[in-house]
């Protein structure tokens, strides 16, 4: 046998492999390569890109207000071990966001839609970021992602440095599937549950949005498209909350 058709040969069994674990590992919604450390290291690239970007408010009575919150929900998260941080970012968007490794940004116009006094509506969006990240829903993307390329480029990327700024520049724009917006929404709710706060709060939040939506519609507020609202997920909220199914968290 030829080196060259050697060559091929050995190249298409790591192709087959390759499409093999690929398809394995998008069909199973628990399964990610990245490690804790992994993530943590592209959660500080994504922040560093994001608040080179957004002014982070730091001294305001809601910057503390969401940090005093987020501090009050993490005893109370499953645990694992990550660096979380919680912060507003000065937008006027309808927002919020959370990154692989622990950081967690509360956009100024979903603060302002919320108001001062609903600190139960504010605890569950902060809980429900709190639960992507605990539940790896960006984790799993990025490793689907990052297999599919291999795949279809079979090749090896071309430098860890890069690569990581590359990743972390589109966190910003995921979009979470269905399974993953129920999934941290289930998570929220019994952390925030368990934190002294009312799950109620998050049924408050989809009114709020379904406000919105209704009023400017749904493209307007990165939120909603990044979290889809439908009846099902609010039906769904409703029965955890009726039946006080707080399976997460302690």
């Amino acid at each position: 046998m030829s080196n060259a058709l050697h060559y091929r040969l050995v190249r298409l069994c790591l192709l087959f492999l390759l499409t093999l674990y690929a398809s394995t590992l998008m069909g199973c919604r628990t399964r990610s390569f990245l490690s804790t450390k992994q993530e943590i290291a592209l959660g500080r690239e994504g922040a560093r890109q994001i608040e080179q970007e957004y002014r982070i408010d730091i001294s305001s009575n809601d910057a503390e207000r969401v940090r005093r919150i987020g501090a009050r929900l993490l005893p109370h998260v499953d645990q694992r071990d990550m660096p979380y941080s919680f912060k507003v970012l000065e937008s006027p968007e309808i927002n919020a966001l959370s990154l692989p490794g622990g950081p967690v940004y509360v956009f100024r116009g979903l603060i302002d839609l919320l108001g001062d006094e609903d600190d139960d509506a504010l605890a569950c969006v902060i809980a429900h970021e709190i639960g992507h990240v605990n539940g790896r829903h960006a984790a799993r993307q990025i490793s689907s992602q990052f297999l599919t390329s291999l795949v279809i480029g079979f090749g090896v990327p071309a430098g860890a440095n890069q690569d990581l700024a590359r990743i972390a520049s589109g966190l910003l724009g995921l979009h979470y599937s269905r399974d993953d917006e129920l999934d941290a929404d289930r998570r929220g709710l019994s952390y925030a549950h368990y934190a002294g706060y009312d799950p109620s709060g998050m049924l408050r939040v989809f009114e709020k949005f379904e406000q919105v939506e209704r009023r400017v519609g749904a493209d307007r507020s990165e939120w909603l498209r990044s979290h889809p609202l439908n009846l099902s997920r609010i039906s769904r909220a409703e029965v955890v909350i009726e039946n006080k199914n707080y399976r997460y968290g302690k």
